[in-house]
């Protein structure tokens, strides 16, 4: 059977074309990942992003026939757009239905960030103004403060797959502040997992992602250090590897 080692059960929104792709490019031998779509959330309004913890049961419910060992939420505003409270909600939800822990981008996001020790970090996004309001406040709730926030600021939510991974790049270095302790790059939308490595190198701080952050929580949970060496510090450090 594949999945033997460890079978991820995926969840992501409907529009989004980079999670599942990036999880499968990360999955080491004997994991497997499979996945379900959520409905809705292709402008990313706050009626759209309450929908969707709906939408999730139901796509809960159809991962949950392949019994998975971890499930992941894998929408970052998603879970984060309602406070720290609503994102527990969804994970008690996603848990009761899947009968396997619930790993969610924007816990994993916080989970990552205080795992590092930082305080203080820059963010950048593609979302728009009241979505990213939103996220600083989540991450205060959990004490860490944003610096600087620098945003691609587009509401349609397909359309953060088209931002290329040198236009992220730039943005980063664009967003850096000299006291910042950490970036972190939001929107498991965005291909910024195959420029970590060269922006941790560049800048000389670790930069996560929240494709790479939701990896890390959900291998975490299933222990397994999937070897993978060239997508941040962040999974080398699951084996010791910095």
């Amino acid at each position: 059977m594949y999945g033997w080692r460890g079978r991820i059960g995926l969840l992501v929104p409907s529009i989004n074309t980079t999670m599942e792709t990036e999880f499968w490019r990360i999955a080491p031998r004997g994991v497997s990942v499979h996945s379900a779509r959520i409905a809705g959330g292709r402008h990313g309004t706050p009626e759209e992003l309450r929908n969707m913890e709906n939408a999730s049961k139901h796509a809960a419910s159809e991962v949950a026939m392949i019994e998975p060992d971890v499930v992941v939420y894998g929408c970052t505003s998603g879970s984060f757009f309602e406070g720290p409270e609503w994102n527990e909600k969804i994970c008690a939800q996603l848990t009761e239905i899947t009968k396997a822990p619930t790993v969610t981008t924007a816990g994993a996001m916080a989970a990552c960030l205080q795992a590092g020790g930082h305080r203080k970090v820059d963010v950048v996004t593609p979302y728009v103004e009241l979505t990213n309001d939103r996220l600083k406040a989540f991450l205060k709730r959990h004490d860490i403060e944003v610096g600087k926030l620098g945003t691609f600021d587009m509401l349609d939510m397909f359309d953060h797959a088209k931002i290329l991974p040198e236009e992220i790049y730039s943005k980063v270095k664009e967003t850096i502040t000299p006291d910042s302790e950490a970036v972190f790059v939001a929107c498991t939308q965005l291909r910024a997992l195959e420029v970590l490595d060269l922006l941790e190198r560049d800048l000389g701080k670790p930069v996560y992602s929240a494709v790479q952050a939701s990896a890390w929580q959900a291998y975490q949970a299933m222990g397994i250090d999937p070897g993978i060496d060239d997508c941040g510090s962040l999974l080398r450090q699951l084996s010791g590897r910095k």
